[in-house]
């Protein structure tokens, strides 16, 4: 009777340690399966996220542009401005250069003729001198306007070239710091995901089944693929860097 309830209390406790067994099993693959989905929903979310950086950048590369053309635009109307004031300034100068050009020609041809009749040489001179003053003074006027007009156009120009090369400037030193947080950020993830791996790895030194150690692997595999994006993003980041420098300055 003893034996008998011997060997039932041994046959109890063989299944409930089965049970106790596929129980662990059991939550082992749970955890597994918890680990491995949520490993997942971060990949995507960090994928997600790194599109959604990529569309801003972008987004801000059209504004950009469109910044620029607009203001390229507005330059050659100034510049079409000052080129059409330059000519109109100076036509002005021509034409009254040439009023008062005819109108000497006019006194002096009446002062010619009064002076024909009574010969005043002291005055006949004094006219010279005057016609030759005067249109002296009317060149000098039409220099100094011209002057004054290429002096004006040259500084727009000098100005206009000014901010453009600010605003080229600024646009480079906005994508280099942009391009630094990018590589900053694959960096530190690249880290974080080395320091999973040398986690992992001493998870698997210490593991005392064979369900610890597939559970430890398949952690070890979903590191490796991340590592495996990370550098692929850093090797296309890189990539683009490279491609943006100039030949004689491959590591710009």
């Amino acid at each position: 009777m003893a034996q008998s309830e011997k060997r039932e209390n041994s046959v109890l406790f063989s299944l409930r340690e089965l049970r106790s067994i596929e129980e662990t099993r059991v939550k082992e693959e749970e955890d597994a399966a918890k680990a491995a989905e949520e490993a997942r929903i971060r990949a995507r979310m960090d994928e997600e996220r790194r599109q959604r950086d990529a569309e801003e950048a972008e987004k801000q590369r059209q504004l950009e542009a469109a910044r620029l053309e607009k203001e390229a635009a507005e330059a050659r109307v100034r510049e079409e401005q000052l080129r059409i004031q330059e000519a109109e300034a100076r036509a002005r100068a021509e034409h009254q250069a040439q009023l008062e050009a005819q109108r000497l020609a006019h006194e002096m041809e009446i002062r010619k003729t009064e002076a024909s009749k009574k010969r005043p040489v002291a005055l006949v001179v004094a006219m010279l001198i005057f016609a030759v003053i005067t249109v002296g003074a009317v060149l000098f006027m039409i220099q100094r306007s011209n002057e004054k007009a290429e002096a004006d156009k040259q500084r727009a120009v000098a100005e206009e070239q000014a901010k453009k090369d600010r605003e080229i400037r600024e646009q480079k030193e906005r994508e280099t710091a942009e391009l630094k947080a990018t590589v900053d950020s694959l960096i530190a993830a690249q880290k974080d995901l080395d320091n999973q791996m040398r986690e992992a790895e001493r998870q698997l030194s210490a593991a005392t089944s064979q369900a610890e150690r597939d559970k430890v692997a398949a952690r070890q595999a979903e590191i490796r693929r991340q590592q495996r994006e990370a550098q692929a993003r850093l090797d296309k980041v890189k990539a683009g860097v490279k491609l943006k420098c100039p030949p004689d300055q491959p590591l710009c």
